[in-house]
């Protein structure tokens, strides 16, 4: 039995498309893909995210722990600051992505929705001290707004001016004609665009969602929130992380705060690193997840992510290819045993 977000319903009146993502029924399109995609890029798109999972760490010892459990330093993050970081397994291997935000007297972590079961467990399993971890995804939900109309949008809703925050920080906010018991934003977001993602008790979601899609936020499904992040190079956990892939091999060495201890260091070395993740635009056909790459006719790696860029016209695509491999060579895919050519590109495709 697929889980449903709060928002279902609303999602079901707007004539939403399903999938299943991570045990989730969720809403894949609307209208279409290139056109929410289109929608995020030029003016805002509302996305419900509320798949995802949260966790609330506190305690005397929490930024401690977040040290251990994590690939970058948290004692010392800054009030209101968030940090994007890894759950290594003891391989090295990357159990999940996340983001941690700092608040006064505690920690929110937000995880991928079909490892929110599994990290809630190891970070249980690793809990050491004065440390307190509760799962509170089942009581909030936790919408997108993304776009360079979001400033402007949200601030019909919230008593709070929002326009100063900087990127990667959160905070407290109060919403206007309605009280909820939980309410946060933060200036982040999965899309390369502008905005904001919202933190709600889930008995306001439904007049938030309408209310946002009332002052012109297009309803957008998991199709584009995937297109975009793949034109801002933003890695999918089973995709371009997994617990198979480290963080030295998915290009992610600059998150990785050495001068501490913590689960899996022991596994990396700077010296031994065997793959590369690259960028790349693929001529005459679509690479998708899975195709293999190759240089002389040698197999040397695989596609992780691959679609049509709506905003470039062309097939993008994201693999993990051997770490000695001479770039300057002409490299193929193997698409419907079709060799296609690439043309290895600097990441990201897109940067507002």
């Amino acid at each position: 039995m697929l889980k449903q977000t709060p928002l279902y319903e609303e999602h079901k009146k707007l004539n939403a498309k399903f999938t299943e993502f991570g045990g989730w029924d969720m809403p894949v399109m609307y209208t279409s893909i290139i056109e929410e995609h289109n929608a995020v890029r030029t003016n805002a798109g509302i996305f419900d995210t509320s798949h995802m999972g949260t966790f609330i760490i506190s305690g005397n010892d929490a930024g401690k722990f977040l040290d251990y459990v994590t690939i970058s330093k948290m004692s010392d993050l800054p009030l209101y600051k968030a940090r994007y970081s890894m759950l290594l397994n003891n391989e090295g291997g990357i159990k999940d992505d996340i983001i941690v935000y700092k608040f006064e007297n505690y920690y929110m972590m937000v995880v991928n929705a079909g490892n929110l079961d599994k990290d809630f467990k190891w970070l249980n399993d690793h809990k050491t001290g004065d440390t307190d971890i509760e799962n509170i995804s089942s009581e909030i939900c936790l919408l997108a707004l993304q776009g360079p109309k979001s400033v402007e949008i949200i601030s019909n809703i919230i008593e709070e001016n929002v326009s100063d925050m900087k990127y990667f920080t959160g905070r407290d906010i109060k919403l206007k004609n309605v009280s909820a018991r939980f309410s946060k934003i933060a200036r982040t977001g999965y899309t390369g665009e502008d905005g904001f993602e919202i933190f709600i008790s889930k008995d306001k979601a439904s007049f938030i969602w309408n209310k946002l899609t009332e002052l012109g936020a297009k309803p957008c499904g998991l199709g584009c929130r995937d297109t975009l992040r793949l034109e801002a190079c933003m890695p999918l956990h089973g995709h371009e992380i997994d617990e198979n892939i480290t963080p030295l091999d998915a290009g992610f060495e600059k998150t990785i705060c050495w001068n501490k201890d913590f689960i899996g260091k022991n596994s990396l070395d700077k010296n031994k690193i065997s793959k590369k993740s690259i960028a790349f635009i693929c001529e005459g056909s679509i690479a998708r997840n899975g195709n293999k790459v190759f240089s002389d006719g040698k197999e040397i790696g695989y596609v992780t992510s691959g679609t049509f860029s709506p905003t470039f016209k062309k097939a993008i695509g994201l693999a993990l290819i051997d770490f000695n491999t001479d770039e300057t060579k002409q490299l193929q895919i193997s698409i419907h045993n079709n060799m296609r050519n690439i043309k290895i590109v600097q990441k990201p495709f897109y940067r507002r």
